[in-house]
């Protein structure tokens, strides 16, 4: 019986199925204002203090592999480059830790230029 009460909570675990905060993508740009992304576990977005909208599948699973993929840099609270007038600086925090990154700095991690591709997606999109 045991067995059979953990199953649900396993299978919410490992599909996401929290509704935190699973990334936090903080951008200052010299080009516009500056944002505040949130992706929620369950699968929705929201820009700045505007309210959760629901993500497309496509971007749920892209934000799930840049978790994954940024951890070893988030528990390290690695930063690469410092802020520059002409270009945008991120922060990306996880459950994991935080990492931050200047836009077009030498020897970032592929998955910070997929963070931000996606930061600019949803702000596209979320912020208006």
């Amino acid at each position: 019986m045991k067995k059979l009460l953990i199953l649900p909570v396993l299978m919410l675990a490992a599909c996401g199925g929290g509704s935190g905060d699973t990334l936090a993508l903080d951008v200052k740009s010299p080009f516009g204002p500056d944002r505040a992304i949130r992706v929620s576990g369950d699968g929705r977005a929201s820009c700045d203090e505007g309210g959760l909208q629901a993500m497309e599948s496509e971007e749920v699973i892209r934000a799930r592999e840049i978790e994954r993929e940024a951890k070893p840099f988030a528990v390290a609270a690695r930063t690469f480059g410092s802020p520059a007038p002409s270009r945008r600086f991120y922060t990306l925090r996880t459950t994991d830790g935080t990492v931050r990154w200047t836009e077009g700095g030498r020897g970032l991690p592929p998955v910070l230029a997929k963070m931000a591709l996606l930061g600019i997606e949803l702000e596209r999109r979320l912020c208006r």
